[in-house]
């Protein structure tokens, strides 16, 4: 188990061995792999287990009730939320331990049950039975932090603490995929990111090029192409407005005027459907690091985040018909393979960002780093902007499919005096590789550091 996740088990276990009653809200677990981290942290204690499903009220009691009772509870078929939890009180009080209960997805309750926290904290927290520790598993981590508290108003204050359970490290990845080649691997994480639970679908021991053939794009077997367009029907009620966005956001329509005209749809509506996109954490607003350089700043940008919806709208979405009809190769040849280089990009800017937070957890960094992101500006983005809380910067800039030479350093420059910024020192990530000058160049000085993939594979 990578470090962050040992850190987020000792988090879990700090909570238990309080020995209180507690409410605990645990996110940002679903796909990541990190099921490991809550299974890890049940395997000694009494548990149980309940998913919940999207209904009304009466439809989740009756069916979490036919759970309990599969599990030996005695219930009637249509409880309320306070005689659930009773049964819960009372498989702690006969067994005479502390009890684990995990609700997962359990904004699905609070859609048609607003006061769920009101009620069953009344046996949460009650007297006279072991310690019961209830955690509320949560799929939406945008809304979670965003909107949930303000929704919950005063039954906010039941809620003893929150842990979001953070995606695997490219690091992780790195070692799952230790067979594939280091581009193959970048080209990997493009499209899933840090869901661990994703990554079994492609084989190590193939290229990145025949896992998408078989996965994606072989007609007999596309089990991913059918696992994202569910993925997506499941989280968009209304597809076709979100379908319609999400594929304008894929192909470089990232602001709201560029989308209102490639869709025709009023600004009003679009700023509510992007809304809706942000807080199911499928989309963000881009902000750009804080400086005094406000003039230059590209405001008001969009971009996909969830890497397996920006793959599919920005390669598959307009060409379901060719998938059925062509050659699987022809198809990865024609419509994949020549923007394939400047979709990774994005990814690789993340791996870079993950190496620089890496080298300054790890205190191999010239300073430590107080605040950190990116500034996008009208004529030029600095990839990764970092500073020390006495003003000590670092930029730096990314590049996945070209060499960087000298010029390279004057359009940091460039970018840097734009952004009103001093660097300190200036990294540059480069998957090609770096021309004679710019080596020359950062031979001399201590300020200029040159990264390569391999150092990121290795850092």
């Amino acid at each position: 188990m990578e470090k962050s996740k040992v850190q987020e088990l000792d988090i879990l276990n700090s909570y238990y061995e309080t020995g209180k009653n507690q409410i605990v809200i645990v996110y940002g677990h679903i796909k990541t792999g990190s099921e490991t981290v809550l299974t890890t942290f049940a395997s000694d204690k009494q548990y149980s287990y309940y998913c919940a499903v999207s209904s009304s009220e009466r439809l989740q009691q009756y069916i979490w009730a036919k759970d309990l009772h599969d599990k030996g509870a005695s219930l009637p078929e249509y409880p309320d939320y306070e005689t659930i939890f009773e049964a819960y009180e009372r498989m702690a009080i006969n067994s005479g331990k502390p009890l684990l209960i995990f609700i997962d997805r359990f904004e699905e309750i609070m859609k048609s049950s607003p006061d769920f926290l009101e009620k069953v904290s009344k046996i949460i927290y009650r007297d006279g039975h072991p310690q019961m520790m209830l955690l509320l598993l949560g799929n939406n981590a945008a809304w979670i932090e965003n909107n949930m508290v303000a929704k919950l108003g005063n039954q906010a204050s039941y809620i003893t603490g929150f842990l979001k359970i953070k995606p695997y490290s490219f690091q992780e990845m790195r070692r799952k995929f230790s067979k594939m080649s280091d581009t193959d691997v970048v080209c990997v994480y493009s499209v899933f990111g840090g869901k661990a639970k994703l990554w079994d679908y492609f084989d190590e021991e193939k290229t990145f090029k025949q896992n998408v053939i078989d996965k994606f794009l072989d007609a007999s077997n596309s089990v991913l192409l059918r696992t994202t367009s569910a993925m997506l029907e499941e989280n968009l009620r209304e597809t076709a407005v979100y379908n319609t966005i999400l594929y304008g956001l894929a192909n470089g329509q990232n602001k709201l005027n560029d989308i209102h005209h490639a869709t025709g749809f009023s600004r009003a509506k679009i700023m509510v459907y992007l809304k809706s996109l942000i807080d199911l954490g499928m989309v963000e607003k881009v902000y750009s690091f804080s400086t005094t350089g406000h003039e230059n700043v590209q405001k008001g940008v969009y971009r996909i985040i969830d890497p397996l919806a920006h793959f599919f709208f920005r390669f598959l979405y307009q060409n379901l018909s060719k998938i059925i009809r062509m050659d699987a190769e022809d198809f990865y040849d024609i419509y994949i393979s020549d923007g394939l280089q400047e979709y990774v990009n994005y990814a690789f800017k993340l791996v870079c960002k993950e190496y620089i937070l890496k080298m300054a957890e790890y205190d191999r960094l010239p300073f430590k780093i107080e605040d950190e992101g990116e500034w996008v500006g009208k004529m030029g983005t600095l990839d990764i902007v970092a500073q020390s809380d006495i003003g000590d910067t670092l930029v730096g800039i990314c590049s996945w499919n070209r060499r960087l030479d000298i010029s390279d350093i004057e359009f940091i420059r460039s970018c840097s005096k734009r952004a009103k910024l001093n660097p300190d020192y200036y990294y540059l990530f480069s998957a090609q590789g770096f021309e004679d000058g710019l080596k020359e160049l950062a031979a001399e000085s201590s300020t200029i550091k040159l990264i390569t993939l391999e150092d990121l594979m290795n850092g």
